[in-house]
């Protein structure tokens, strides 16, 4: 449970992210920055939970996976949370207005992203006629904890 969490940039799928091992299985979650403007960069919160890479996308696909080690799973997701959106925002906020929004499969996810995400401040909004959680920066207003 100790294990440091290291958050790396993918510039093929342009993400931040965060791989886990929970015993026998992995948990990615990432901030994927999928549009921008000249002002605003538009990311999505994703998280994946699987045993074997080659299964990872029909497992996410049909909401089939679950954890093995729920509680582990929920330490780590709010743990690799918190360190993806600090380096989102300090990667991007300076300049640009930045735009993080979270989807679900299914309600069960819905409440639990929305338990967690509107602590810290994300709301329901309407996003390409999709209802997801939502919070926006402006340009420099981000603060990192470390400052």
């Amino acid at each position: 449970m100790n294990e440091e969490l290291e958050v790396r940039w993918d510039y093929d799928e342009y993400e931040y992210y965060v791989i886990v091992p929970i015993g026998k299985q992995k948990l990615k979650m990432a901030i994927n920055f999928y549009d921008h403007s000249d002002t605003t960069m538009y990311g999505n919160i994703y998280i994946q939970l699987y045993t074997k890479r080659k299964h990872r996308q029909y497992e996410m696909d049909n909401c089939i996976m679950t954890g093995l080690n729920p509680l582990q799973t929920v330490s780590y997701g709010i743990r690799a949370f918190k360190l993806l959106e600090d380096a989102a925002l300090r990667g991007y906020n300076e300049n640009y207005i930045v735009n993080l929004s979270c989807y679900w499969t299914n309600s069960t996810r819905r409440d639990a992203y929305h338990s967690f995400l509107s602590k810290r401040g994300y709301r329901f909004k309407n996003l390409f006629g999709k209802k997801v959680l939502m919070k926006v920066w402006k340009k420099g207003e981000y603060q990192s904890k470390g400052e």
